[in-house]
């Protein structure tokens, strides 16, 4: 049997939803794949109940205990670890639909030149069948990330799968030594760098991933994105957005204008000097002068919390 699809999970201490992540894998009609697990330094019992996952499990699954560097870089170490055709990013806390790796799989398959492709995206649902957010227009396109959400102007979280040989070409290329560890960091610094490039997305209107809400979740990073330390990340995900997309942005307003004021804003938040916020910006550094007094005073009355 050959293995085409590894699903990567970075885990850490989510023994307690992991078991919903296992069961959904276990009950997929598609068996054809694999399951890494990244143990980002969990101190729960995730190694013990992954030993029991491998005795029920029909499946091959790897588990990797590493130090904790939070989900950005602990993804990215099992990306690098894929040797399949194809990987899909399955977080701890959610679960598939029982055809959801059979219906990725299907539509990756039919692309007709994979090099100019990186993902199929379907949609999220929620455990009640219901639509996370927006459904795409039509029966779906091939597109960029930028036109789903900036012209079509689709919400919501999606998830999908890569193709495994264009994901780690461009990760390859993309230098994040930079980017500092155990700090919550958004992994759309990275794909707008390859979505900029002009590599395209299949967007199918079929829910791959149910999305389940675990407000009262201390690990969850949902929950805990918004606060302190984590803001850095979020500082980088604004950045990324404005040098990725260039002056493309001019041509959605609201887009740039937004995100130069989140940048201008989480910069500040990080003690970021005007010369230094200047200095990273790729564009815009003549919008980003006349904004940044409006933006300076916005943050001394505390638009965002301590």
């Amino acid at each position: 049997m050959e293995i085409k699809i590894t699903v990567i999970t970075p885990t850490y201490n989510r023994a307690h939803t992991l078991s919903r992540a296992f069961d959904s894998l276990n009950s997929q009609r598609f068996k054809d794949f694999k399951w890494i697990i990244m143990d980002d330094g969990s101190t729960d019992d995730t190694a013990d109940l992954v030993k029991e996952f491998k005795k029920q499990a029909d499946f091959q699954i790897d588990y990797f205990q590493n130090p904790n560097q939070h989900k950005f870089h602990t993804v990215f170490e099992g990306i690098k670890k894929v040797e399949t055709p194809f990987f899909t990013i399955l977080d701890s806390d959610d679960s598939y639909p029982e055809n959801a790796l059979k219906i990725l799989l299907s539509e990756a398959e039919k692309i007709e030149n994979p090099d100019a492709y990186i993902s199929v995206m379907g949609l999220s649902g929620y455990e009640n069948g219901t639509v996370v957010g927006d459904v795409y227009p039509g029966n779906g396109f091939d597109g960029s990330i930028f036109e789903m959400r900036y012209k079509y102007k689709i919400k919501g979280d999606k998830n999908g799968i890569f193709i495994t040989k264009s994901y780690q070409r461009e990760l390859s290329n993309f230098d994040y030594s930079h980017i500092p560890k155990g700090i919550y960091i958004p992994q759309s610094v990275f794909f707008n760098t390859y979505d900029a490039k002009g590599l395209k997305t299949r967007f199918i209107n079929q829910i791959i991933r149910i999305y389940h809400k675990d407000e009262q979740d201390q690990n969850s990073v949902s929950n805990t994105r918004w606060f302190g330390k984590n803001r850095y990340g979020l500082m980088l995900g604004h950045l990324s957005f404005l040098n990725s997309y260039g002056k493309t942005l001019y041509n959605f307003p609201k887009a740039l204008v937004r995100n130069l004021i989140g940048y201008q804003l989480y910069a500040l938040a990080n003690q970021k000097r005007f010369v230094e916020i200047q200095r990273e910006l790729k564009h815009f550094k003549f919008l980003s002068m006349l904004l940044f007094p409006i933006v300076f005073v916005g943050f001394k009355l505390k638009i965002i919390g301590s």
